[in-house]
């Protein structure tokens, strides 16, 4: 099948870049207010979000997260030192503690109502529910129910 060019015509856009940087002449180059392509888009000229992590990934993600975070005070967000925080991830531990397999963790995880993309607001500081899975999850791994959150909280990893 041979493939058919055409010479550009006085109606077609000039190529706009990426990178939005400043020009010396005062204009920033990629910006451009049309929108791109209809045909260079997923479905039928939408805009569509990036897939969700599968859950056993997410999972993982968070456990290292709040590994990081355990072991360097600094970098704990506030509430986490909260005693109702330190409740409601007690509470849900509990509620987590009869899945003895990551991957039926995993399909619990996928079916909750907070499971989407996470923001970067959301990743410094995830919320009780996503603390208390990421806590099983680590557990599930080495076969150890882990101590309270307080004790994490207060001396860190063992």
């Amino acid at each position: 099948m041979p493939i058919a060019t055409r010479q550009p015509e006085a109606t077609d856009q000039p190529a706009t870049h990426l990178a939005a940087a400043e020009r010396l002449g005062g204009t920033a180059v990629g910006s451009s207010s049309l929108p791109p392509p209809v045909d260079l888009l997923p479905s039928g000229g939408s805009l569509v979000t990036a897939p969700v992590p599968a859950p056993s990934r997410a999972l993982a993600l968070d456990a290292l997260r709040l590994l990081r975070r355990l072991r360097d005070p600094d970098r704990r967000p506030e509430r986490w030192s909260e005693p109702s925080f330190g409740r409601e991830i007690e509470l849900i531990r509990t509620h987590l503690a009869p899945l003895r397999s990551r991957k039926a963790l995993a399909a619990s995880y996928g079916r909750e109502a907070f499971h989407i993309t996470l923001d970067l607001t959301a990743r410094d500081d995830p919320g009780a529910v996503r603390v208390a899975y990421a806590l099983r999850w680590l557990e599930l791994g080495d076969g150890v129910t882990g101590p309270s959150w307080h004790s994490l909280v207060d001396n860190g990893p063992t």
